[in-house]
């Protein structure tokens, strides 16, 4: 029990000093450093998952927040504690409410929103709302077991998106944008994963970028996949993101059988044959229906989604890997790539487009 206790401890002064330091670098890349620093402290309670206290210039984090809830989503709540604290210390702006104009100017500097995603000022659905009960239905026609009209309804729900996405750039509509982590946080990247947000930036309308994290239970740093796009295209991607992790280690075990392999020394290159080979075939794909589809020629991509993803991301930085080494699984991979499939949704939460990516 005391060894328990003792490393209970430990991690939090580890979390502090992890909150500590990005409350720093946010002060420096987002205010610079307008702030001086508070006494940062982590606190048992679950009433609130943060909190500002001006008078004692102390920023408090639950830490059932840092325990039970992803990184990024931490972070998010001290730029949101950090933007109280801007508007108290540098704006000093008193009589309004605490998440009033001068509270909203703090979150666009800090790059944290304080509006509620999903509805309209007056509580009534939004275009947005409206779009994905549309996608809901229309992928609902996927369940059939007649496999012609499962494709049929999911290309129907692929055109729906891409009519969206040139409508609202063509017309530069309103738009919220949001960002959503993707599976889980990891110390090293394989190369199937690099292909796989390559995908769905490319092919799903939306950025996305691999960006540093932090797993607490193990006091480790990593990094996360985020999406950036409309809330329509990230569920949509990720969907496609869902499936196709999920479909990786059924596809290997079945090829590992049929060959009678008996370690799994070759499954990061198989992989990473699949999802480059699924890349290969969208990419094909798209150069074949621009020749019978002019709009998808008019798709250039949202520049105001690029500079969203620029506000949030100032300071980006490209690496690149060094690929993976051909081989019979890796070249049996790209085989297998090429019959993946946009086909059948899954049902999820009410409130979410159902949908998913089913091998044909």
């Amino acid at each position: 029990m005391k060894d328990a206790a003792r490393l209970a401890a430990d991690l939090r002064v580890a979390w502090t000093r992890k909150l500590v330091l990005w409350w720093q670098h946010y002060n420096a890349e987002y205010l610079q450093s307008a702030l001086r620093i508070p006494l940062v402290e982590i606190v048992d309670a679950r009433s609130f998952l943060g909190r500002w206290h001006g008078g004692e210039r102390r920023l408090v984090i639950a830490v059932a927040h840092i325990e039970e809830d992803p990184w990024l989503d931490v972070l998010d709540t001290l730029r949101h504690e950090m933007a109280h604290q801007y508007v108290d210390e540098v704006l000093a702006i008193s009589g309004e409410p605490p998440h009033g104009p001068a509270f909203r100017r703090a979150c666009e500097k800090l790059r944290c929103s304080p509006r509620a995603r999903g509805v309209s000022a007056t509580g009534k659905p939004t275009a947005e709302d409206r779009l994905l009960q549309r996608l809901r239905k229309v992928l609902s026609l996927a369940q059939s077991p007649n496999e012609h009209e499962a494709e049929v309804a999911v290309g129907k729900a692929r055109q729906i998106l891409l009519d969206y996405n040139l409508d609202v750039v063509s017309l530069d509509a309103e738009r919220h944008f949001g960002r959503r982590s993707l599976g889980p946080a990891k110390g090293r990247r394989a190369s199937f994963e690099l292909w796989l947000s390559l995908i769905l930036q490319d092919f799903f309308f939306v950025e996305t970028i691999w960006a540093e994290t932090y797993i607490p239970a193990r006091d480790q740093s990593a990094t996360i996949l985020e999406v950036y796009g409309t809330d329509a295209n990230i569920e949509m991607a990720a969907y496609v993101y869902d499936y196709l992790t999920g479909l990786m280690e059924p596809l290997w075990e079945s090829y590992r059988r049929a060959l009678g392999i008996a370690s799994n020394r070759e499954r990061q290159r198989y992989w990473s044959g699949v999802m480059e080979g699924f890349y290969r075939k969208l990419r094909e794909r798209d150069l074949t229906e621009r020749t019978e589809n002019g709009a998808l020629v008019q798709w250039k991509g949202d520049e105001k989604l690029r500079t969203y993803y620029r506000h949030i991301n100032p300071h980006v930085r490209v690496r690149y890997g060094r690929g993976v080494r051909p081989s019979e699984a890796y070249q049996a991979g790209l085989e297998e790539g090429r019959q993946v499939e946009i086909r059948r949704p899954l049902e999820r939460a009410e409130e979410e487009v159902s949908g998913y990516l089913e091998r044909a």
